[in-house]
């Protein structure tokens, strides 16, 4: 190759270098963007209690009966006040807090159910509610059902959304449930460790909700992405979670539980 030609495709390389630098930063700049606006919408109105298990985080909406919202993946306690803040029209004091590790949370050494069920107690104490109605959403499931356990005299009512309070892997020979089990074999470790991979990296995620949302709607989240685009939107919710036509009627059915305690 002649010289002119070996300088004319430097040229060119150069040339794909800046355009590929440019569009990563450019990428980037809209990622860390992204980021920062949702960073500061999900610290609007929350404060920090330093309790006696520690620092929690927390937003809540005025005075009436207590109810304790614990949040699912995909969002702290502005995931919860977006889910059930508008029960406090219907008198209800929605208190919505970040569990382990979300937003301004830290993850101790013991997140358990066990271990992040009594930080609801101590966040309760730290507000001064004697007894509230617990409302686990989803993963938040697990620590609603062990608060209801470990200290049934400050729950006073249990409410359970699409719950994840049974793993077909843990089932035994002998189990009712051991058909399940067969009917849903666990995942690859391959297919594991990509997906802790995807939902611990902020960017990973970011791009992957762009490039491909029908797959994580489906993977992650667990939701037909046919069913999402068929929905009735009312709203939507930061974290992918949406609320769909019959969103009211699930409010009404949680406000007349917490109306109406010991249910």
């Amino acid at each position: 190759m002649s010289y002119p030609s070996k300088r004319k495709n430097s040229k060119w390389l150069a040339l794909v270098g800046v355009l590929l630098l440019a569009a990563a930063g450019a990428v980037w700049w809209r990622f860390s963007s992204d980021v920062a606006a949702a960073r500061v919408r999900a610290e609007l109105g929350s404060l920090v209690a330093q309790t006696r298990c520690g620092p929690i985080e927390y937003a809540q909406t005025d005075q009436g009966v207590p109810l304790l919202m614990i949040h699912g993946s995909g969002g702290g306690h502005d995931q919860g006040l977006a889910f059930a803040g508008s029960l406090a029209q219907r008198g209800i004091r929605v208190i919505a807090m970040s569990r382990f590790g979300y937003l301004r949370t830290p993850m101790p050494a013991d997140a358990s159910p066990q271990a992040q069920a009594d930080a609801h107690v101590c966040l309760l104490d730290a507000l001064g509610v004697p007894r509230a109605a617990v409302l686990g959403a989803s993963a938040g499931a697990l620590s609603a059902l062990q608060t209801a356990i470990r200290h049934p005299d400050r729950v006073s009512s249990l409410i359970l959304l699409v719950p994840i309070t049974y793993n077909p892997k843990t089932a035994t020979v002998g189990d009712p449930q051991a058909q399940i089990t067969e009917q849903a074999p666990a995942s690859p470790a391959f297919a594991e460790r990509v997906l802790l991979w995807l939902i611990g990296s902020d960017f990973v995620y970011w791009s992957a909700m762009h490039l491909a949302r029908d797959q994580i709607t489906k993977r992650v989240m667990a939701t037909p992405p046919e069913a999402v685009a068929g929905a009735k939107f009312v709203g939507f919710e930061r974290g992918g979670h949406l609320w769909v036509e019959h969103d009211h009627e699930v409010r009404r059915l949680i406000a007349d539980w917490v109306l109406a305690p010991g249910n």
